[in-house]
């Protein structure tokens, strides 16, 4: 395998998410600005609501199969094929299932029909989603990255056409649906598909879908903890709330496949330490927090900061009200970050149960908490619940770490970073008058320079951290 692969692959896919998430940042903001806050909570909804029946047509199944692949690459032509009969089976099930649900708690004509244009993603999903997992365990994920550049710029495409001929909801999600139809032949090409070969029995796929039940938890708990929020706030407070929250939420939104990305190529990498490298695994944890850590604080330090302009200026004054729930939900983010590559190894040493009682205990805990506060906080009360949530899913992964790998986390020296968070806060201030594209550069920059200065940013440190990146790929 060649050196460097990872750190490449991590590099490939985080720019990909950059370029994604300016253009659909681009999208969103037309979005938000023509639906209003009433259709914007309708939209919204109807994405929130289908997102859990989405995790049940995956069903966990990508990241079961990429586990075992990485385990022994002889086994990939039928597991790809399994995988590919599976999926088709868990998509239409959880279609079904979506419609049931939605047709016993609405009489909307219209909801009805967007909640099946919603649905029928993720029946396009598992027709691609067995070739991005043959790229993912060949470590290919530059033409991922690829795939995914060319998704956004459809997406976005299919989103400026449905607002120019007027559409809302129901046009936006026509829309998307045939850019994701698009994108399917793309893949095909893309990754060089070729026709299956590998017969497939009803044993195999039912063998599949027993174990890949953990996976399949974790996926719909996973679902459930980050929508739940607003399909509950539609029912306590109604679909203006809910559009209130999705507009702050936006800006979570466009960090939580970022984090993805950087997390995604060491999943196959872990799976492949797993059973002959702890020490391996434990390093790249212990290496790795920190450069995350000093990419993620500034960035939720601007936005906290700016959200009133930012917002404002984006999405318009009618998203006045959004800018509270902005300036809690940003803090989940840094959480949000930590825990991603960590979940990674924990999914590749076998840990999934405990995952899933982790995320389990967090959506309980969210639903009870939204119970008591949206009724009279309405979105404010909905993202303080998420940030509670979000660090108390990072606690309890942390002790799950220093069971499983005896990961010693490195305290010393953290005061570096809160004073450059402290001094970016300052710049940030002092410029305030000078605009907010200004005031945010200015902060920047003066974070950057005291990290150098306070020796937080090392060149032999990131030369170190490269090498590992590269040498695991070697072990």
């Amino acid at each position: 395998m060649p050196e460097g692969r990872l750190f490449n692959n991590i590099l490939s896919l985080a720019t990909a998410q950059v370029i994604t998430k300016l253009v659909n940042m681009a999208a969103s903001i037309a979005i938000v600005r023509y639906l209003g806050s009433e259709e914007l909570g309708r939209y919204s909804y109807v994405l929130a609501f289908a997102y859990p029946f989405g995790a049940v047509a995956d069903f966990g199944l990508a990241a079961y199969a990429i586990r075992e692949i990485s385990r022994g690459r002889s086994r990939e032509p039928e597991m790809i094929a399994a995988l590919r009969h599976t999926l088709f089976l868990c998509a239409g099930l959880g279609w079904v299932v979506m419609m049931g649900c939605g047709a016993m708690l609405h009489r909307d004509a219209v909801l009805l029909a967007s909640l099946a244009l919603a649905g029928f993603a993720s029946v396009l999903s598992a027709v691609t989603t067995p070739m991005l997992v043959s790229l993912t365990v060949r470590e290919d994920l530059r033409t991922v990255a690829v795939c995914q550049i060319l998704g956004s710029l459809l997406g976005s495409a299919a989103v400026a056409g449905a607002l120019l001929l007027g559409g809302k909801t129901v046009a936006l999600l026509l829309g998307a649906t045939a850019a994701n139809l698009v994108m399917v032949a793309v893949t095909y090409m893309l990754a060089g598909w070729q026709t299956e070969t590998f017969p497939v029995s009803t044993s195999a796929v039912g063998g599949m879908i027993r174990e890949a039940l953990p996976f399949g938890l974790l996926l719909i708990g996973f679902a459930v903890y980050y929508r739940i929020d607003m399909v509950m706030l539609e029912w306590l407070r109604g679909m203006r709330e809910v559009g209130l929250y999705a507009a702050a939420y936006r800006f979570l939104d466009a960090i939580i496949p970022l984090a993805a990305s950087i997390a995604r190529p060491f999943y196959p990498r872990f799976s492949g330490l797993a059973d002959r490298d702890l020490h391996g695994s434990r390093e790249l944890l212990e290496k790795t927090w920190k450069p995350l850590l000093s990419l993620i604080l500034p960035l939720a330090i601007v936005i906290c900061f700016a959200a009133e302009p930012l917002t404002l200026t984006l999405f318009g004054n009618e998203f006045k009200d959004s800018v509270a729930p902005l300036q809690i939900l940003i803090w989940g983010s840094l959480p949000l970050v930590l825990i991603v590559i960590p979940t990674q190894a924990l999914m590749a040493a076998d840990r999934v149960w405990p995952l899933v009682g982790v995320y389990g205990l967090s959506a309980g805990l969210n639903i009870i908490g939204n119970l008591l506060l949206i009724p009279w906080w309405g979105a404010v009360g909905a993202a303080t619940m998420t940030i509670v949530c979000e660090w108390f899913n990072l606690a309890l992964v942390g002790l799950m770490l220093r069971r499983e790998y005896a990961v010693c986390i490195e305290w010393r020296g953290l005061w570096r970073y809160a004073l450059a968070a402290m001094g970016m806060v300052s710049v940030l201030w002092l410029a305030q008058g000078s605009g907010v594209a200004i005031a945010v550069f200015s902060g920047t920059m003066g974070y950057v320079a005291m990290l150098v200065v306070l020796g937080c940013v090392k060149i032999p440190d990131l030369v170190e951290l490269k090498r590992l990146l590269a040498g695991s790929a070697s072990r």
